[in-house]
């Protein structure tokens, strides 16, 4: 597999800003001191994926700071997907289990501008060494192994877009075909609920390009189509890359949609 990577175009897909508790947390607000101290127990652990927190008076007492100010760390944790506020019910941490995060790392729409299931076909799924790119992206050396996972997603039945994902071993390593193919929910999802693993957000570089030969033969076009080449880090808690994806992408029918504000 040749990753190609010369980037036109970078986005960060719900880009925070780099809350890992680095630098002096004295020197920022009190409501921002409360949100990475939320922030640490999340990769901790502390509170897991579905799970409701405590509420924000309890919350309060245990950082010893106003309600007010754990509201405003809250709003902004809420913001940016780390939690789910459920009318009535509290505050949840954020779960790719739900109905409204089926679609937050999915970003190719149609050409009415909405988003559709796709339906799914796992390739590949493989234990071996990964492309130099991969390696540098985790800071690994050469004698690190990966799973491999190739994926060719259709829409309406029709082949669009051919993935390979590369995952770190150990903590991926029970992960395999049998797995992936029975498993009927979203790819993150199954990363949380099978391997404790949460994918918060994602960096892409995103380049106009001709398509592999692998890319020519499951997606059924001539070498000369041109197709969007997207390649992602995904990262956990802590600012912890997880996951390398490569996708090649048809633009016929579908293109790349992201709402900035």
């Amino acid at each position: 597999m040749v990753f190609l990577y010369h980037c036109v175009y970078m986005i960060n897909i719900m880009q925070t800003e780099h809350d890992n508790l680095g630098g002096s947390a004295q020197d920022l607000p009190l409501y921002q001191q409360i949100k990475r101290k939320i922030l640490l127990a999340l990769e901790q652990k502390v509170w897991r994926s579905g799970e409701l927190i405590p509420s924000e008076n309890d919350l309060a007492t245990l950082y010893r700071v106003s309600q007010g100010t754990v509201r405003k760390a809250l709003d902004e944790l809420v913001a940016q997907h780390f939690l789910l506020r459920r009318q009535g019910s509290g505050t949840f941490v954020a779960t790719h289990q739900e109905e409204q995060s089926k679609y937050r790392f999915l970003h190719l729409a149609n050409i009415a501008g909405n988003f559709e299931d796709s339906q799914n076909r796992i390739l590949l799924c493989a234990h071996q060494k990964a492309p130099a790119i991969v390696y540098e992206c985790f800071s690994m050396g050469p004698e690190h192994i990966f799973v491999h996972i190739r994926r060719l997603m259709s829409f309406k039945n029709q082949p669009v877009v051919l993935e390979d994902i590369w995952l770190p071993c150990p903590l991926f390593s029970e992960l395999n075909l049998e797995l992936l193919q029975s498993w009927q929910g979203t790819m993150y999802g199954l990363f949380e609920s099978h391997f404790g693993t949460h994918m918060v957000r994602a960096h892409e570089k995103i380049t106009a390009e001709l398509p592999n030969e692998i890319s020519v033969e499951f997606l059924g076009i001539a070498p000369s189509t041109p197709i969007l080449n997207i390649f992602r880090i995904a990262y956990t808690y802590g600012d912890h890359p997880v996951e390398v994806r490569q996708s090649q992408n048809l633009t016929n029918d579908y293109h790349y949609a992201n709402n900035l504000s």
